[in-house]
């Protein structure tokens, strides 16, 4: 399947934050318009982008060895991870560029953080799992609100880790 708009622009602040946005650009010629300028869509990444390079801790849990890859076996499974900012021994920090951070209605659960929503607190479960040091997880996230980016640091609560590891078990 193509990639959507939508998960376009998290790549794209995703690339610049790996200091790999000339490449991604290379590979997607379909952010520019025919004139070589960028699409709306992606003058908004490059706004969330400046936002989020306002903010000293933001950035300072942003500053982590970037995209750092380690696999292992859990559950009998072999996995592998993709950490967007590493602090070893301190944390691990997941970018997370989504349309708002309103709640999300999701069936059976009612309306939740979009941290439940979009079960981030599995991905979390099992970076910590195989990472293998029970670092603390934290959310940098970023919205795509044309008015004005809001931003935010979110911990995910061991609890909430140790349930989620347990369901994926």
């Amino acid at each position: 399947r193509e990639p959507s708009t939508a998960l376009l622009v998290g790549s794209y602040v995703d690339a610049h934050f790996e200091g790999t946005l000339d490449l991604f650009q290379a590979k997607h010629p379909e952010l520019f318009k025919r004139d070589g300028s960028l699409k709306s869509d992606y003058v908004q990444a490059e706004a969330i982008i400046n936002r989020i390079e306002q903010d000293e801790m933001f950035m300072r849990y942003m500053s982590g060895e970037k995209q750092v890859i380690k696999t292992g076996k859990l559950f009998g499974y072999d996995w592998k991870i993709k950490i967007d900012s590493y602090h070893l021994g301190k944390a691990i920090v997941d970018l997370k560029i989504m349309k708002d951070f309103e709640p999300i209605y999701v069936p059976e659960l009612g309306k939740v953080n979009f941290i439940e929503a979009w079960k981030y607190d599995f991905q979390g479960a099992i970076y910590q799992a195989i990472e293998g040091n029970n670092l603390p997880f934290i959310i940098a996230a970023a919205t795509k609100q044309k008015d004005a980016t809001d931003i935010g640091l979110f911990q995910v609560p061991q609890y909430k880790l140790d349930s989620a590891l347990k369901i994926i078990e």
